[in-house]
């Protein structure tokens, strides 16, 4: 029995990394500087390559099933979810001046993106309909509060309310 937990733990390694990465991130922005602000957009891609290595340690092999198969690991999921992992360095490179333009650079950003993420994680490897769910809600909720994250902005508020309504 307790092999059979540590084999499907092993299965959500990836998936564990990004979810304590993520909220290392926004713990760590609690505790420094604004100016030290470089050191949440390094720990969020070092957050990527470490989900994408651990997920590249399983890349070729058979299709495993977790969590009385529940959570699907194959190679197609392992691609889709490499393929996650750069898109958010990238929305990560590009967003990064945009941000600071704005004044808008601050950990929970990063933090929300990397929760995203991990609900894109989630929904690319459901093999139930709970799951995907699940890994839904979760990124969308993140994508409601990205929506609403310039606060001093009216229309951000306004459109991040009707963003919630209408996906509720």
């Amino acid at each position: 029995m307790n092999q059979l937990i540590q084999t499907d733990l092993s299965l959500i390694l990836p998936e564990i990394f990004v979810l304590s990465m993520a909220m290392v991130v926004l713990m760590t922005d609690l505790f420094i500087k604004p100016s030290m602000r470089w050191i949440i957009f390094t720990l969020s891609q070092f957050t990527l390559l470490g989900g994408a290595y651990l997920t590249g340690q399983h890349f070729n092999h058979e299709t495993q099933f977790a969590f009385s198969k529940m959570f699907v690991r194959d190679g197609l999921a392992d691609l889709l979810k490499m393929m996650s992992y750069a898109g958010t360095s990238l929305i990560f490179f590009y967003s990064r001046s945009y941000m600071k333009d704005r004044n808008l650079y601050r950990g929970e950003y990063f933090s929300l993106v990397l929760f995203a993420l991990l609900g894109m994680m989630i929904m690319i490897s459901s093999h139930n309909m709970l799951l995907v769910y699940m890994g839904l809600e979760l990124l969308s909720l993140c994508l409601y509060s990205l929506t609403a994250l310039d606060r001093d902005n009216q229309k951000a508020t306004e459109s991040a309310i009707k963003y919630f309504v209408l996906g509720a």
